[in-house]
């Protein structure tokens, strides 16, 4: 990957070791990435909760042709650009980090409950979630 040319596409990303941080245009970013550099690849979506109102998302990308991942990194607060255009397999991920952190990913049309019942409130992997909320009594 060309750093330099990428970086004058894309002012406002750094890079950090091997992750590249991004401030914004995820889905552009994303699908240009797979385009030009043949990430080819979405392996999965990490979210962390930063405990200050707002997560980390961390795409981690595979090109087939040079066994190479690549990490893509953006912070986000309630919602984000879905890429699931661009990676059918990120559903699946997106999916899960709704349900278990809250983050809404537009454009993805099949955001639901993946593990939690329907009825439940909140999501466990918040760090706001209290250990001893009765919702955790569910499965008791």
């Amino acid at each position: 990957m060309n750093w330099a040319e990428f970086q004058n596409i894309f002012s406002d990303c750094r890079l950090y070791g091997d992750k590249i941080v991004i401030n914004s245009n995820l889905l552009k970013t994303v699908d240009f990435i797979k385009t030009n550099y043949h990430f080819d690849m979405l392996k999965e979506i990490i979210a962390t909760d930063n405990g200050d109102g707002s997560f980390e998302l961390i795409y981690r990308l595979f090109s087939p042709d040079d066994e190479e991942d690549l990490l893509l990194s953006i912070n986000v607060k309630d919602e984000t650009e879905s890429v699931s255009s661009v990676f059918e397999s990120a559903v699946a991920d997106e999916k899960e980090i709704y349900d278990l952190f809250g983050i809404k990913f537009i454009g993805n049309t099949e955001l639901k409950r993946l593990y939690m019942p329907e009825g439940w409130v909140g999501h466990p992997l918040r760090k706001d979630y209290q250990e001893n909320d009765e919702r955790l009594k569910w499965n008791e």
